[in-house]
């Protein structure tokens, strides 16, 4: 494996890890939303 390589298996880990972050951000802002105005009404 040389560095071309390595660097972009490190991006695409970067990447993936960084889509697997987003959604759970996501998923927890709508689930707080829902939770917060079932709640609240």
């Amino acid at each position: 494996m040389n560095g071309d390589e390595l660097l972009h298996h490190l991006l695409l880990d970067l990447l993936v890890k960084g889509l697997i972050g987003l959604g759970a951000v996501v998923a927890l802002v709508i689930g707080a939303v829902v939770i917060w105005r079932k709640a609240g009404r």
